[in-house]
């Protein structure tokens, strides 16, 4: 009984990075909408799926016995593929961030000059 509570507990907490991730996305898409905005929540939304379904479904699926050892196979290749979408996502819309971070610091420098 102790075990499968820290079992549980430990795929509570690896959920949390993703979560956090996810909530941080929404809150800039609510603050700014764009196009790095909108990969951002792609990316960390296909990810906190992902980690759901990877930590607690397949997990479940496989213990109940309703899923056979040669279909989580293919389902974890599946779910490697979608996994590596939603990071490219997710890194595009964050390098788009950067950039335009970086070039809007840019010309506020410009626009006021210390010398």
């Amino acid at each position: 009984m102790d075990s499968s509570i820290m079992t549980i507990f430990y795929s509570l907490i690896s959920l949390l990075s993703p979560l956090l991730i996810f909530i941080a996305s929404c809150y800039y898409i609510s603050k700014k909408r764009s196009a790095d905005a909108v990969l951002l929540i792609i990316g960390s939304g296909m990810s906190l799926l992902l980690s759901i379904t990877y930590n607690v479904l397949m997990p479940y699926l496989m213990s109940a016995g309703n899923l056979p050892a040669s279909e989580v196979t293919q389902y974890y290749k599946i779910l490697g593929v979608a996994g590596f979408i939603g990071g490219i996502f997710f890194a595009v819309g964050l390098f788009m961030l950067i950039y335009n971070t970086v070039n809007s610091n840019k010309i506020v420098a410009n626009q006021f000059p210390l010398h």
